[in-house]
């Protein structure tokens, strides 16, 4: 059996009868192969518990220790009483540790934070190095997984810093939503106690295996990227005011195992190397507190489309700074802001505006006049019936008159600037037509002017890298088969993915008609 076809079928097995915590299971799965600790964030009474016990199912043999924290717990609670005989007869102190911590393959701790710093100061050894020091014996733990939960996050300045880092899975645990759902839980009349067929226990034998496997799994340049991206933005949350350093703080070692969960998620998805499907799962560890999961969504989705965000930002820079060029006409130009000898006049008061989005467009002639080049106007846009074309005209009076928005229902505002051959409309530039095919709606070639091919260029760098790029992160999430990926996860970066393309479509457009200007 292909591993992600037995781990498919594992996590359905162990979400039998758990109601929308299919998710939690699955990344509580994989935090266990890849031998990380996970958070539970949640009110009481949302299956935390029961979610630790399904995990424990997954392992042959396995078996778990559960425990409710309160601020009077003492250490023997959870790692074992101190051995009377062996103290009496032969002054050795050491802990009795069957059926505590030390002995369990999957550990549940609940309301975590209400520890004593005896155990807090434990639980950082036994989850990071997966040891227990037991009086002069150092106990290796047969522990894969530590899931701790509490409807609170740690209170700030009571030194939990430390033990709240080692936890890099951080999850929400809600009540069920869905009403239906929620009625197929209530009507549920028992538990399957043992829902894990025999052949898809993960062995000893298997988990070794399987970490090798996920060693060797490859992280690209391309995956590096994205994470330094990530970083980044986080460093420039941190720089803004009002903003806590440890908000947004990620040490070292969590970047560490980060990239390990991401291999894990890879290996057991089958793949041999991280790809993009893998990213959204930082989402889950990036957050240091609750208030903060929508910048960590933004920031790790966003940074998916950031090598093409990036071009795009800087091609209307650069296409900005070429239209800017073309405002600000050198002296020794002769041309005139509008010949009326080279552009189509419809109805003797219009130019028509090629290639604008909406449609046939005409531009009130009347206007252009009072349109600056170095700054930018108000102007509205309209469909007229009479002329069954969108009429764009500038407002120069502070006043809307009547005439010129009869016969619509819907006026829409948009800023215009000045530029040679044309107008620019909300920051984009669209050429009037011309009389005769041969003469384009460009300025002649002036020295100090940008050249035409800058324009076409990133055209063509928009159409045959940069939207074939897109396409196909677009397919990737569209046939997206991520085991660990929500179907909310998947949602959220589609609509990052859609921005994307919008923006990009936006220039395609803006650059095209650049082209016919410059």
């Amino acid at each position: 059996m292909d591993i992600d076809q037995h781990v498919r079928e594992l996590l359905k097995a162990l979400s039998d009868g758990v109601y929308e915590k299919e998710q939690i299971i699955a990344m509580s799965l994989l935090s266990a192969i890849a031998g990380e600790s996970i958070f539970l964030l949640g009110p009481p009474g949302t299956a935390k518990s029961l979610v630790a016990r399904r995990l424990k199912m997954a392992f042959k043999e396995g078996n778990a220790f559960e425990y409710l924290m309160s601020r009077f717990s003492t250490p023997d609670e959870i790692f074992g009483p101190v051995s009377i005989s062996l103290l009496k007869n032969e002054d050795r102190y050491e802990r009795v540790v069957d059926g505590f911590l030390p002995t369990a393959t999957v550990v549940f701790l609940d309301e975590i934070w209400k520890a004593g710093p005896s155990i807090q100061n434990a639980l950082l050894t036994a989850i990071n190095e997966r040891i227990f020091q037991n009086g002069r014996t150092t106990l290796k733990l047969p522990m894969k997984a530590l899931i701790a939960a509490s409807n609170e996050l740690p209170a700030e300045g009571e030194g939990l810093e430390a033990l709240w880092d080692r936890f890099l899975v951080r999850m929400v645990s809600n009540c069920i939503q869905s009403e239906s759902i929620f009625y197929k839980m209530i009507r549920q009349k028992s538990l399957n106690s043992n829902p894990v067929p025999e052949h898809l226990l993960i062995s000893e034998e298997l988990y070794d295996k399987w970490q090798q496997g996920i060693e060797d799994v490859e992280i690209s340049n391309e995956i590096c990227s994205i994470i330094t991206n990530i970083r980044k933005r986080l460093k420039n949350e941190i720089k803004k005011e009002e903003v806590e350093e440890m908000d947004y703080y990620i040490s070292d070692r969590r970047w560490k195992k980060c990239v390990h969960l991401l291999q894990s998620s890879a290996f057991l998805n089958g793949r041999k190397q991280i790809d993009l499907t893998d990213i959204p799962i930082l989402i889950h560890c990036l957050w240091n507190k609750s208030e903060t999961i929508p910048t960590i969504i933004d920031i790790v989705c966003s940074s998916i489309t950031s090598p093409i965000d990036v071009k795009v930002v800087k091609y209307g820079k650069d296409i900005d700074q070429a239209l800017n060029c073309i405002r600000k006409k050198p002296a020794s130009s002769n041309l005139q802001d509008i010949d009326e000898d080279n552009y189509v006049q419809v109805n003797f008061f219009y130019y028509n505006v090629l290639k604008y989005h909406k449609g046939k467009t005409l531009f009130y002639k009347m206007d252009y006049s009072h349109v600056p080049s170095k700054q930018t106007c108000d102007g509205i846009v309209y469909f007229d019936e009479t002329k069954q074309a969108h009429i764009i005209h500038a407002i120069y009076t502070g006043q809307l008159y009547d005439y010129k928005i009869k016969n619509t229902q819907e006026v829409n505002k948009v800023k215009l600037s000045k530029c040679h051959g044309g107008i620019v409309i909300d920051n984009i530039p669209y050429a009037f037509q011309t009389k005769r095919a041969n003469v384009e709606p460009t300025i002649f070639n002036q020295p100090g002017l940008p050249s035409p091919n800058m324009a076409l260029k990133i055209l063509n760098d928009i159409r045959n890298e940069l939207l074939v790029k897109l396409s196909d992160q677009q397919k990737l999430f569209d046939n997206c088969i991520n085991i660990f990926l929500s179907d909310d996860d998947i949602k959220i970066v589609k609509q990052y993915l859609s921005q994307c393309e919008k923006s990009l479509k936006e220039m395609e457009v803006k650059a095209q008609n650049a082209s016919l200007l410059l």
